[in-house]
C-alpha cells in the first residue's frame, strides 16, 4: 500500500472522515493515498478539505478542465498513481460535458487516454490546450512565470478567478504527486494503470 504505515477503513484507528471520503469516491472506497495520510489525522483533514474544495466544485473552471489539469500535472510529474485515478475521472467529466462532441463513453475514454499520453497531440479545444500549457509551465518552471502567462490565459477567455483556480489545482496536484511518490503509495487492486507520457 505504501512505505509507511497506513490505516485501513476497518481499523479501530480509522478516522470518521473516511465516510465522507468513500462517499466522494467513484469507487465508494477509501483510496490508498487517504489511508496512507490518515496516520496524520489533522493533515488528512486539511488535505481532503482542499481536494474537496478544489475538485468537488471547480467553478469557474469546468469539472473536465480541473480533471485535465490533475491528469496532465500528474503525468508531467511521473505520478502513475494519480494518472490512473484521474484518467477515468477525466473520461467521465468529458462524457458529461455538453459542450464537447464526443462519441459517448468510448470517445471520452479515448480522448482522456490521448491526454494522458500527450495533451499536445490530443484533440482538445484551443482554450484547454492553453490551460494545460499554463499548468505544465507552472509545474516545470515555477520561477520563470511572467505576466505574459496570465495575459495569454485571458486572451483565451479565462477570467482572473478561473486563472487563480487553475493555479490552485495545478499547485495542489504538484503537492499530491510528491506525497504519493515520496511515500511509495501503490495502486489499489482493481485500478488499472494508465499509459502516460512525461509532458514537459
Amino acid at each position: 500500500m505504501s512505505w509507511t504505515r497506513a490505516i485501513a477503513p476497518d481499523s479501530p484507528e480509522a478516522p470518521a472522515l473516511y465516510a465522507a471520503i468513500a462517499s466522494a469516491s467513484s469507487r465508494g472506497a477509501v483510496s490508498n493515498l487517504w489511508q496512507t495520510l490518515a496516520i496524520d489525522a489533522p493533515g488528512l483533514d486539511r488535505v481532503f478539505a482542499q481536494f474537496d474544495a478544489l475538485m468537488g466544485e471547480p467553478a469557474p473552471l469546468t469539472t473536465s478542465q480541473a480533471e485535465l489539469i490533475a491528469l496532465v500535472v500528474s503525468a508531467t510529474n511521473g505520478c502513475g498513481y494519480c494518472v490512473a485515478h484521474h484518467g477515468p475521472r477525466l473520461a467521465r467529466a468529458l462524457r458529461d460535458d455538453g459542450s464537447r462532441k464526443l462519441a459517448g463513453d468510448v470517445g471520452a475514454l479515448a480522448l482522456a487516454r490521448d491526454v494522458a499520453r500527450d495533451y499536445r497531440e490530443a484533440n482538445l479545444l484551443a482554450q484547454d490546450r492553453v490551460l494545460l500549457d499554463y499548468a505544465v509551465a507552472l509545474t516545470c518552471e515555477p520561477d520563470e512565470r511572467k505576466l505574459e502567462d496570465i495575459e495569454r490565459m485571458r486572451e483565451y477567455g479565462f477570467g482572473d478567478a478561473a486563472i487563480v483556480r487553475a493555479t490552485e489545482v495545478a499547485a495542489f496536484y504538484n503537492a499530491i504527486n510528491r506525497m504519493v511518490c515520496a511515500l511509495g503509495v501503490t495502486l489499489e487492486a482493481g485500478v488499472e494503470p494508465w499509459e502516460y507520457g512525461a509532458q514537459r
